[in-house]
């Protein structure tokens, strides 16, 4: 009987010495497996870095925004398909991290507003008053500005535009 207790525990420690290599290359293929998914890219952008990194040092970091009102409100008419008078009046802020370029932006105030009175009495009525019209209508006038302070300036650094009252009638 002493016989057939040993030969039972011989077999546990065969067992467990199995179940333990196993355990422990299953730990070191998961801790592989970790630095792989976390190392492995920061390895690959040290190698090659992707395209936005790229970019991000072509272009330097800018400044704060600097805001440029375009006061006072333009007031436009325009006809809708039908022939019939429609009004609007926009108010209008351009904006840009560059102060040199807010200052043309003052000094050449009168002719930005007339490119946009000429530029939003042509206006298609039906356009405008959808949010994608609007949008339309701001990014175009966003590039008559362009256009007039290239003209004026020879730079044309104004980043941004922005309605900040629009009332179609």
């Amino acid at each position: 009987m002493a016989d057939k207790e040993e030969a039972p525990d011989q077999e546990t420690p065969e067992k467990s010495g199995g179940m333990g290599k196993m355990i422990m290359f299953g730990a070191i293929g998961l801790a592989l497996l970790v630095v792989g998914v976390f190392v492995g890219p920061m390895i690959k952008n040290m190698i090659s870095p992707p395209e936005e990194v790229a970019e991000a040092e072509v272009e330097p970091a800018a400044g704060p925004p600097i805001y440029q009102s375009l006061h006072p409100p333009l007031v436009v008419n325009f006809k809708d398909e039908f022939g019939d008078s429609h009004f609007m009046q926009v108010t209008m802020e351009v904006m840009s991290r560059d102060q040199e370029a807010i200052n043309s932006v003052r000094e050449h105030t009168p002719a930005i507003r007339n490119a946009l009175i000429f530029y939003f009495g042509s206006a298609n009525y039906e356009a405008v008053i959808t949010r994608e019209g609007k949008q339309q209508m701001l990014d175009e006038a966003l590039a008559e500005i362009r256009k007039v302070m290239e003209e004026q300036t020879g730079d044309g650094a104004v980043e941004e535009a922005y309605f900040t009252s629009l009332v179609i009638q």
